[in-house]
């Protein structure tokens, strides 16, 4: 069954409208949450703060079990806190059910 083609475009209008629609995709997956890392981190989190879908991304994010990169302005670690406080108790690896979609327009 294919889904409608004004159901598709109001799914992913929030994306279009992302901050990050121009930047580097890299930017939002460092390869580790530490170190030099950690500059990249706050680099896509200055990016986030001025989004005007920040909310938008980051419940998508945690729906979807994100569990790599920043999203929403928040890090992988960030969203397991969040996890933690609203299931009282730590989130899994969350690839069960992770997001199938990936692609530029699903960056943070």
């Amino acid at each position: 069954m294919s889904v409608p083609t004004s159901a598709r475009a109001t799914s992913a209008s929030w994306e279009s409208q992302a901050a990050c629609l121009d930047s580097d995709p890299d930017l939002f997956f460092p390869i580790a949450p530490s170190g030099p890392a950690l500059q990249q981190i706050a680099q896509a989190k200055a990016i986030c703060a001025r989004c005007p879908v920040r909310c938008e991304c980051l419940r998508f994010a945690l729906t979807t079990h994100q569990i790599h990169g920043v999203w929403g302005g928040t890090s992988e670690e960030d969203r397991q806190r969040l996890g933690s406080r609203s299931s009282g108790r730590p989130t899994g690896n969350g690839r069960e059910g992770a997001a199938a979609r990936s692609g530029p327009l699903l960056r943070p």
